[in-house]
């Protein structure tokens, strides 16, 4: 068993907690997904040094709506983006207890989901 140690605020801990990278990870994209809707399957992220903070780099991609159906969402993807953006930021914050700095998005079209008629005769 080690020693314990003292924190600044004077109390004996023993041992630490370690979140490893791939945790990390996961996690961004995770609340990455949860901020745009989308299954966590269409979402991957890199993570890097942010001048001491977690930088995020998150790649989306997106279900293309159609172009001259009703949309289904409020506002532009640009607008959405921006509204994901702070979500992550505060989200991940919440969740991994480090600072999150720059968040990169990067937004790539999916295919349409076609829609298969059969035919009865």
């Amino acid at each position: 068993m080690s020693p314990p140690t003292r924190r600044p605020d004077g109390k004996e801990t023993r041992g630490h907690n370690r979140i490893t990278h791939h945790a990390i990870r996961q996690t961004m994209e995770a609340v990455t997904a949860r901020a745009f809707r989308v299954g966590k399957d269409n979402v991957t992220a890199a993570l890097e040094d942010d001048a001491g903070k977690l930088g995020v780099s998150v790649s989306i991609k997106l279900r293309l709506e159609p172009l001259l159906e009703p949309r289904n969402s409020s506002g532009t993807i640009f607008e959405r983006a921006q509204q994901a953006r702070a979500e992550i930021t505060s989200r991940g914050t919440e969740l991994t207890g480090l600072e999150i700095g720059r968040v990169d998005i990067r937004l790539t079209g999916g295919k349409q989901e076609v829609s298969k008629e059969r035919r009865v005769t």
